[in-house]
């Protein structure tokens, strides 16, 4: 399923379908790639079918040997993620995260669903609650101790109110951000914040320079749909700005704040996933609503600027597939969900980008939303299957 549409499926929560989905087109028979080596399959203890089972695996994030997965479908919508650790016999769950305060479905679509987005770097998780007090949002971090994983701060916009913040998810370091792109009846916001001591502190709010909300037609531009973050630079997807061509900011951490230093165009519903390592940017454009398989367009900072250097396409995919629905980077390596079927792995060798492999989980079948999500650190890639799983790759 495309990145938005899964919520209309869970009973639990109202919030905006900022996509559709589209059916594949007669394909040709598929030219199928070098398949990368899958580690392990994860899944919660507590998954269940129906509901329960829902939503796990539909996002994901990786720092070194630490994974973790949203399933924000578990417990009637309330939501949880769950944290895997590499061990010497694999990958094994360490603890089951929930928000202090996030509750499930009454029936009238108010569930939290935590775990709709999550971010980690080292000992720290962000996950986040977009249907928290009415779809208001909150994101919530833990931090590992001697003990475990602990709570740490519920963080919350100075402004939001109906803003579906905690629908995007970010960490460098000891910065979040999170995104909001219902603020404001659309146009959206990304907040910033910051470790202070021991205190989580907003320290910006962040909106495009040219973002609008919406006249009743469906045409608000959801600002923080997507956000990525690495050092200094913050990315921000806009995926339906421009009329549905979608546009991606780039903002950059100077002694004043954060000011805006670029603005990424692309086609259809560019800015629906967001990724960034170091000068190196990732916007993906599925295409959902034409006879497209997708596109991931790679961007670099040269001289202060930033370019266009490739167009990652999977070698094998059809209209349809969604290729861009999720994107993740670390250094020269870029992982692509395309979320009908697959994920694949591109490289930078010699200036130029080339896939090297494609990722399939063993057991997956249609309707499973392998590639919804993806997660990369080093050599190790994470793909969800938001229905269900999610897979630990060797990039």
């Amino acid at each position: 399923m495309a990145r938005l549409s899964l919520l209309a499926a869970v009973g639990a929560i109202s919030l905006p379908l900022l996509a559709g989905t589209t059916s594949a087109g007669a394909a040709s028979p598929r030219t199928t790639p070098p398949i990368g080596r899958q580690l392990a399959e994860l899944e919660g203890p507590n998954i269940i079918g129906g509901l329960e089972n829902l939503g796990f695996g539909y996002s994901v994030a990786i720092s070194g040997t630490t994974v973790v997965v949203g399933a924000y479908g578990t417990h009637t919508g309330a939501g949880r993620a769950y944290v895997f650790t590499k061990t010497a016999t694999g990958w094994t769950q360490t603890p089951e995260l929930k928000g202090s305060d996030t509750v499930g479905s009454s029936g009238t679509f108010d569930g939290d669903v935590f775990g709709y987005s999550v971010a980690i770097a080292g000992t720290t998780v962000v996950v986040g609650a977009p249907g928290h007090a009415k779809n208001t949002g909150r994101a919530y971090v833990f931090t590992k101790t001697r003990t475990g994983w602990k709570q740490a701060a519920e963080l919350k916009g100075s402004n939001t109110v109906f803003g579906s913040f905690g629908y995007s998810v970010a960490i460098s370091g000891t910065t979040v951000v999170v995104g909001a792109p219902s603020h404001a009846n659309g146009p959206g916001r990304a907040y910033v914040f910051t470790k202070m001591a021991t205190r989580w502190t907003q320290t910006a709010e962040l909106k495009g320079s040219d973002t609008v909300g919406s006249s009743g037609t469906f045409d608000d531009d959801v600002f923080g749909d997507s956000v990525a973050i690495s050092g200094s630079t913050i990315v921000v997807g806009a995926a339906n700005a421009m009329e549905a061509l979608g546009e991606a900011y780039v903002f950059t951490k100077t002694a004043p704040g954060w000011k805006q230093t670029a603005e990424l165009k692309g086609g259809d519903d560019f800015g629906i996933s967001v990724a960034i390592s170091g000068t190196t940017a990732v916007v993906g454009e599925p295409i959902y609503y034409v006879n497209s398989a997708g596109l991931a367009c790679v961007f670099t900072k040269t001289a202060g600027a930033w370019r266009q250097v490739a167009g990652l396409k999977g070698s094998d995919t059809v209209a349809g597939d969604q290729f861009g629905d999720s994107v993740a980077i670390s250094g020269t390596t870029a992982v692509v969900g395309a979320g009908n079927s697959r994920a694949y792995v591109f490289t930078k060798t010699a200036g130029a980008w080339r896939q090297v492999a494609g990722l399939k989980g063993s057991d997956i079948v249609a309707g499973d939303g392998f590639g919804g999500s993806v997660a990369i650190s080093g050599t190790t890639a994470v793909v969800g299957a938001g229905n269900s799983r999610a897979y630990v790759f060797e990039a």
